[in-house]
């Protein structure tokens, strides 16, 4: 099983509603991936529930630091199986970080999407 990571925004007027608008080059990884996302972003997250990014890109940068910059510390955290490593932990979160940067940046399509109307699924 994977996670479906998506980035959407909310529709005007429909509360609550929020749509699909991309996703990161690597938007499925491993659920054995879960307990290591979790330590290197200091965010406990819900599988399918929509997070602002104004309020969590900060974590996922923080992961983004301490993968990189600590790949050791969290390597007691790859799936004994194989599926799941801080390899491709980094590769997932470096491509969230790179697709955000491109819709936040104008990069993406005919218009930037401030960081505060973006959010996430994982």
């Amino acid at each position: 099983m994977s996670y479906d990571i998506r980035l959407g925004v909310k529709v005007e007027g429909m509360d609550g509603y929020i749509a699909t608008i991309d996703e990161p080059s690597y938007s499925s990884p491993t659920y054995n991936l879960r307990d290591m996302f979790v330590a290197c972003m200091d965010w406990d997250y819900e599988q399918g529930e929509w997070y602002n990014c104004g309020d969590v890109f900060q974590n996922i940068i923080r992961g983004q630091n301490e993968i990189t910059a600590f790949p050791e510390k969290y390597k007691k955290y790859n799936a004994t199986n194989g599926w799941g490593t801080v390899s491709s932990a980094k590769k997932c979160i470096d491509s969230i970080v790179q697709k955000i940067g491109e819709i936040t940046s104008g990069e993406w399509t005919w218009n930037k999407i401030p960081l505060e109307h973006l959010w996430i699924r994982w």
